[in-house]
């Protein structure tokens, strides 16, 4: 059995989380559904624009969220082609199931603390906890990626798109 891993190119690997890539697919598209149809549904809510020919505080979110629920669609169907064995199988395989939690609970945790933090300060705490919980250990890795993903964001939305964060 052994061998017949290696023959494909693949390691044998012992403590591992294996899940059907279709089934993982089709599982994260709901739930990105669900999450997008409350996007959806503030977004409307925001005010209508001034201008007819604006887009609006509205149209922007709106546009993202078509977009996403477009992709997440189409992601979905084609986890469901490949599930019904009309396109290849894959497997995905977590070997650290418990740092995908954390990581996926540092998102959530980031999503949350946004406006409470300010954009900029958790930005840069949580892309530095996300890389050390994903496995990183050079600090200069970790420094050098938060402070540029906090400059990053400073020069894209508040030097070119003049967009005030709390």
């Amino acid at each position: 059995m052994e061998n017949e891993a290696l023959n494909k190119g693949e390691e044998p690997v012992q403590g591992y989380v294996r899940i059907p890539l279709s089934i993982l697919e089709i599982a994260t598209g709901v739930i990105v559904l669900a999450i997008l149809s409350w996007y959806v549904v503030q977004a409307y809510h925001l005010p209508k624009p001034f201008n007819s020919t604006d887009v609006g505080a509205g149209g922007f979110p709106l546009l993202v969220a078509i977009g996403t629920g477009i992709a997440t669609i189409s992601m979905i169907g084609l986890a469901v082609a490949r599930h019904m064995g009309k396109m290849g199988q894959a497997d995905s395989r977590w070997r650290r199931p418990l740092f995908v939690l954390i990581v996926a609970l540092l998102l959530v945790g980031q999503a949350v603390t946004f406006e409470t933090l300010g954009v900029y300060l958790c930005v840069a705490l949580f892309s530095a906890a996300i890389m050390v919980a994903a496995g990183e250990r050079r600090i200069l890795h970790v420094l050098g990626v938060s402070i540029g993903l906090v400059a990053f964001v400073y020069v894209v939305f508040a030097l070119a798109l003049n967009v005030v964060f709390p």
